[in-house]
């Protein structure tokens, strides 16, 4: 027995991470514009990025509101950066509105975003995912 291959081998969270794609569930319940200002004239056309992927945009005003229903829900690891841009399409750098990075589980917060003229409050939390089987 001791010749054969092992089939089966216990996983630390980080290695299963890469089986699943995420140690940790970011779940999104709500995206609110304090003060839209990183465009000169207009609403903020923008985005949110995890490690650099769009997973979701919109133009925002000052005043405006987002709230997912569904949540959002994005699969992350310890170390994920979450970013808020004004996208300024292929003619220059995104503008940089605010940003966090995943460090853990994080039950349900509110958080202040600001950058480049704008300020946002972002409600959200870090979950383990639910294997629904």
């Amino acid at each position: 027995m001791a010749d054969k291959e092992q089939l089966f081998t216990d996983l630390t969270r980080e290695e299963g991470a890469d089986l699943n794609g995420g140690a940790y569930e970011l779940v999104i319940k709500q995206l609110y514009c304090v003060k839209a200002g990183a465009d000169i004239l207009g609403d903020d056309d923008t985005i949110l990025k995890v490690n650099g992927n769009k997973v979701w945009s919109g133009d925002m005003g000052s005043g405006s509101n987002k709230d997912f229903d569904p949540r959002l829900k994005v699969a992350v690891d310890n170390g994920s950066f979450v970013g808020l841009y004004d996208d300024d399409g292929f003619w220059s750098r995104d503008d940089f509105m605010g940003g966090f990075t995943i460090n853990g589980l994080q039950s349900a917060t509110t958080i202040t975003l600001s950058g480049s003229g704008s300020q946002y409050t972002l409600t959200y939390a870090v979950v383990e995912p639910i294997d629904p089987f």
